[in-house]
């Protein structure tokens, strides 16, 4: 099984991420858990240009494709292995941070990128976690710590990276949109039941 998880900056999801694998792994089913953009050596190179902030101008198609080569990589060696070997994959960000971000965000085509994740045959979540949160509060969250490239944009950028996530969950039942503002135990609580219902914990 392939689990995403997706929020704008601040949302929580590395914290709920780190008490699934938890969970899961005292249960005995030891996760694979990986990042985005990551999760391989190439990967990480990768993250480390995407992120680094640049007074050049950085093209949204540029992202793209720099999401989708770190993507491929990590898909090729660490997912699809994973999945062929009856491992459950956790993911921070995945896709749909590309829809939301460089699409709704940024303004790169949606067919664009939904056609190069199907020609580079990508894996596809089962199941995604949207926690949502407001731009105000992503921006309150993040506040004390040094902000990369992506965490500098404005709070009007995070409201349409906010509206490009609401569209993912209109659109799919396998997104599962959670309060962000809630406590971190009630939204783990809601993590388990909806997992509950796709697999035996």
């Amino acid at each position: 099984m392939f689990i995403s998880f997706e929020g704008i900056e601040g949302s929580g999801k590395s914290t709920q991420i780190e008490l699934l694998k938890d969970f899961l792994n005292q249960k005995g089913l030891n996760p694979v858990v990986i990042r985005e953009p990551g999760g391989t050596q190439i990967g990480e190179k990768v993250r480390d240009i995407f992120l680094t902030k640049t007074n050049e101008y950085f093209d949204p198609l540029t992202e793209v494709l720099l999401l989708y080569s770190s993507r491929k990589q990590l898909d090729t060696n660490v997912i699809k292995p994973a999945l062929r070997a009856g491992k459950i994959v956790i993911a921070d960000r995945f896709a749909d941070a590309t829809i939301a971000y460089q699409a709704y965000g940024k303004g790169v085509s949606k067919d664009f990128i939904a056609q190069l994740h199907s020609d580079l045959e990508i894996s596809r979540p089962d199941l995604t976690f949207f926690i949502d949160i407001s731009p105000e509060l992503s921006k309150a969250r993040i506040s004390d710590r040094e902000s990369d490239r992506m965490e500098s944009e404005s709070t009007e950028f995070f409201s349409k990276v906010r509206s490009g996530y609401q569209a993912c969950a209109k659109s799919s039942d396998r997104v599962i949109t959670i309060e962000g503002a809630d406590s971190i135990e009630n939204i783990f609580l809601e993590i388990k039941k909806a997992l509950a219902k796709k697999i035996n914990v």
